[in-house]
């Protein structure tokens, strides 16, 4: 390899350096791992089938009092990872349809 390859080959992989840690820095990629990170560890604490077959269907308020009693007789990780992805779930959310609604007038612009 000459020299002017060695160059373009260190300066490329800069840039996809730089690319990279663009991507996974942006505020939408970030919530993103964060809500996919407590999701995944809640699934290794809590199984959902079984939360999901004992609460009681045909009453709001009995399932609310059943949700909350079993959140609050839970170790603390377990809590601290449904708290997590509680509040990045309407951020993730936000996040979501305003990228969407951008989209939506870009699109527009082009008709």
């Amino acid at each position: 390899m000459n020299a002017r390859n060695t160059i373009m080959l260190r300066t490329m992989r800069r840039v996809y350096v730089v690319w990279a840690y663009r991507a996974f820095t942006h505020p939408l990629a970030v919530k993103l791992a964060v809500f996919a990170y407590a999701l995944i560890h809640l699934s290794v604490y809590v199984s959902y089938r079984s939360v999901l077959q004992n609460v009681p269907g045909y009453s709001l308020q009995k399932s609310s009092l059943y949700l909350r009693d079993a959140f609050l007789h839970t170790e603390f990780f377990t809590q601290a990872l449904i708290v997590l992805a509680l509040l990045t779930a309407p951020l993730l959310a936000y996040d979501t349809v305003r990228n969407l609604g951008g989209q939506v007038r870009r699109l527009r612009g082009l008709l």
